[in-house]
């Protein structure tokens, strides 16, 4: 993906559905993600919750990695980039800032699609 979601991380509504679209998708796999409400944190305090959530993913079976990023929609040719870019030490923050980016991209398509609809 090479959109760039930085001038959206701290867009007040675009940060808020991120939320809760993250923690819609972490809860299915009986994972809390919470947020304080805190939009120009709310960055680095999903991404923070993400890591250790993945790792307890990974544990409880690589199938689940799998089934929540094809759930969230992070194409198999770009994962493999992303973890063939990182080391040992940084995958998991590799991964989660993927989740991240991918999660926010959706936030915003929903919200041009449906403002061009209406």
């Amino acid at each position: 993906m090479s959109f760039d979601i930085t001038p959206y991380r701290h867009d007040l509504q675009i940060i808020r559905d991120t939320a809760d679209q993250v923690i819609r998708d972490f809860g299915l796999y009986g994972l809390e993600i919470t947020f304080s409400g805190n939009e120009m944190m709310a960055y680095d305090e999903l991404h923070s919750q993400l890591v250790p959530a993945l790792k307890q993913l990974e544990k409880s079976g690589h199938g689940k990695i799998r089934s929540i990023l094809y759930r969230i929609d992070i194409p198999e040719k770009e994962f493999a980039q992303m973890a063939a870019n990182q080391t040992k030490a940084s995958f998991w923050d590799g991964l989660a800032s993927l989740i991240l980016k991918r999660e926010i991209i959706k936030v915003i398509t929903r919200k041009l699609f449906s403002s061009s609809n209406g």
